[in-house]
């Protein structure tokens, strides 16, 4: 026995054949069902040899109502008050448009202003009442089917779950409490106690109010967006806005609230609050997340139809925000537009965006390492909170370092706008010495942040910046900045830096001829006053053979003047003296330049003589970095001066060299012994020459060490 088989034709084109079916049945009249049977052939059409050999009923396959062949269906526009004409009759197989379930099952299918058994898919009501069943909360965004996948169809299940917790909670709110006003402040008549009638003194206390408390609409919204916080970036932006348009639809009764200082009591107080979050999060969405162009603009469209109270205005434009490919901003980040600047339908317009939006494009370029990109937008964005914009703007800097444009980097410490002064103006002591370390080496921090800290990376291709740009772009920074200009840490760490090589490690320059030093250190003051003035030009000295002497060489002049000028507020001076390292030639040449006054003398040799015995454990590691010619030289060097002032500082160098002797015997034998050959020779002949009480007793103690 053959299995039985259905026949049916479906319509291909069913959005586009009025009045037509999208199921036809091939079936048999009852009446012929047993001569169907009997006949094996049955000819058509002679001409076209066209026969049915074999024809049985079709079973009825599931379709939607108004294409059931067995019920007449009335197709209307929008009739929702009760059924056209037998529409509400259906078969078994019947579904229902709009629930996409049988009719059976369907609870609106004769309910009276709804009605779903009128649907059909010619009517653009009842299309979009479909498309809003199908995508639930996502309806309001008006998207297509085919751009909702799974992330955007879980944030709007999420939200419309919200959405009917939010309308319970916010109807409780509507209804308020009804109590008495002395629950607010307590009644202190004394009606109270003597007879139990209020007296009309406060009988105004105990009238029945009804008082209206929004912080329980605020923790359940509060939560939801924590919530949101945590999803994927689609679902939560869903989920945010959508939180968005219905806080921005509450309203605050007129009558009395629990506690009036409370911001979460009113709409007027907390929906504000979560705008102002809602906003932020979004922005950086926007900017960070890479969305499809068509969710970027949906979002964009949808936030624009919100209708915001008037405490609320001041988040008209916040989502305002350009995409990645937008014409403006592409041409800035191309190096084409250096203004920030367009005409736009004969009105000039500015790169003007939100902080958040200017944080996250700072954070998205920075990860991709985009930084001449990042120079470029910095440059020419504006926002009203500008010493926030100003203090991502002190970064371009170390920008140009990042990509290995050491030179920009170095001119762009000067740049200023009009509103502002420089970035080298706001430089701490650290970004400083951190700076002059990148600017030396050619080497930059791993990470984003301006650190000395950490890993540090070869820039390549980059072209290292010559000595004498660095000793101008560090003396005039110097020069602008109060706060350098005073710290004896940044003229060390500058001293240091040009006595080392690019790789940091200490070198010892030649001692220059002293006719050289002379003449150079006559023509410094004015080079320094010059680069004060702007004017940044070097002469040929700077260039020749003996440029990193004559670097050093104007830096000591500089140290002593910044002395001369604040040596009463001076009192650290020993991290000076350490950085010279075995270059004592230059520090001779600063106690030369500070002997020109005997009060600065003074100073600070006194400051140098407290600083050693305070601070003993940088000059013990100096003297372990070094060899015992170090020692010596530097006690030889202060006992070489004709001023007693300058002499005197041997005697705390060496009172920290015996108490610390110890300490030196894990040396090599011969450090020890060059040590007690330069005692025993040079420094206790000295010292018997200067006849002092403080000479002679440390004479004593040298004698007994040796």
């Amino acid at each position: 026995m053959e299995p039985e088989e259905s026949v049916i034709i479906i319509s291909d084109t069913e959005g586009e054949n009025d009045g037509e079916t999208s199921v036809f049945i091939v079936e048999n009249s009852p009446e012929v069902a047993d001569a169907a049977k009997e006949k094996s052939t049955e000819v058509i059409d002679e001409e076209c040899g066209l026969a049915i050999t074999y024809s049985k009923k079709g079973n009825v396959m599931p379709h939607a109502r108004y294409d059931c062949v067995e019920q007449d269906f009335i197709r209307t526009e929008n009739e929702t008050s009760e059924s056209a004409g037998n529409n509400s009759n259906f078969c078994e197989q019947c579904y229902c448009y709009i629930c996409d379930k049988p009719a059976s099952e369907c609870q609106y299918w004769k309910l009276p202003s709804i009605c779903h058994c009128n649907a059909h898919n010619k009517s653009a009501y009842w299309k979009a009442h479909r498309d809003a069943a199908l995508t639930g909360a996502l309806s309001i965004f008006n998207f297509n089917l085919v751009d909702i996948d799974s992330e955007l169809r879980h944030g709007g299940t999420l939200l419309q779950k919200f959405w009917l917790e939010l309308a319970l909670e916010y109807n409780k709110y509507l209804m308020g409490i009804v109590t008495t006003r002395n629950c607010l402040i307590p009644c202190i008549c004394l009606c109270h106690k003597q007879v139990s009638v209020f007296c009309e003194t406060c009988q105004m206390n105990h009238v029945e109010i009804r008082l209206y408390s929004y912080t329980p609409v605020f923790n359940i919204v509060n939560h939801f967006l924590r919530q949101a916080e945590n999803e994927k970036p689609k679902a939560a932006a869903i989920m945010m806005i959508g939180v968005a348009k219905e806080i921005l639809l509450h309203k605050q009764p007129p009558q009395e609230v629990f506690n009036k200082d409370d911001q979460t009591s009113t709409p007027r107080q907390a929906v504000p609050i979560f705008m102002r979050r809602i906003t932020h999060a979004l922005q950086r969405m926007l900017v960070l997340s890479d969305f499809p162009p068509h969710l970027f603009m949906k979002l964009k469209a949808f936030y624009k139809t919100l209708s915001l109270p008037s405490y609320c205005y001041v988040f008209t434009n916040s989502l305002n925000v350009l995409s990645w490919e937008d014409p403006f901003l592409t041409s800035i980040l191309r190096g084409q537009n250096i203004t920030g600047h367009r005409q736009k339908k004969g009105k000039k317009e500015m790169l003007w965006e939100d902080l958040t939006v200017v944080d996250a494009r700072v954070e998205r370029m920075e990860t991709r390492e985009e930084y001449r990109e990042l120079v470029r937008y910095l440059r020419v964005v504006k926002c009203s909170e500008t010493l926030k914009l100003r203090t991502l703007q002190d970064k371009i800097p170390f920008y140009f370092c990042k990509c290995g444009e050491f030179h920009a980097a170095a001119q762009s410490f000067h740049l200023s706008s009009n509103l502002s002064c420089c970035t080298a103006c706001r430089l701490t002591p650290y970004q400083y010495m951190v700076y002059l370390k990148i600017l030396k080496t050619g080497t930059v921090p791993a990470g984003c942040e301006l650190s000395g800290e950490g890993r540090w990376l070869f820039v390549k291709g980059a072209n290292l910046l010559k000595d004498c740009l660095l000793l101008k772009c560090a003396l005039r920074i110097l020069f602008v900045n109060e706060i350098l200009y005073r710290g004896v840490h940044c003229w060390s760490r500058l001293i240091q830096i040009h006595c080392n090589s690019f790789t940091l490690t200490e070198i010892v320059l030649p001692a220059p001829p002293p006719l050289f030093v002379n003449s150079t250190a006559v023509l410094s003051p004015a080079i320094l006053e010059d680069l004060k003035n702007g004017i940044v030009g070097l002469p040929k000295t700077f260039s020749s053979v003996l440029r990193r002497e004559s670097a050093l060489i104007l830096v000591t002049v500089a140290v002593a003047q910044m002395l001369h000028k604040h040596f009463a507020v001076t009192t650290i001076v020993l991290p000076l003296i350490v950085a010279y390292g075995k270059n004592f030639w230059a520090l001779k040449l600063l106690f030369d330049s500070l002997s020109m006054k005997e009060d600065v003398l003074h100073h600070f040799c006194g400051v140098l003589s407290s600083n050693i015995y305070v601070y003993k454990s940088m000059l013990i590691d100096a003297f372990k970095c070094h060899d015992a010619d170090y020692v010596a030289d530097l006690v030889t060097l202060f006992l070489s001066f004709n001023q007693a002032t300058i002499q005197s500082v041997s005697i705390p160098v060496l009172n920290v060299l015996v108490e610390s002797w110890h300490e030196f015997k894990n040396k090599e034998c011969l450090w020890t012994q060059k040590l007690h050959s330069f005692l025993q020779s040079k420094v206790i002949p000295a010292m018997e020459m200067l006849n002092t009480a403080q000479f002679v007793e440390l004479r004593k103690k040298l004698n007994q060490l040796i």
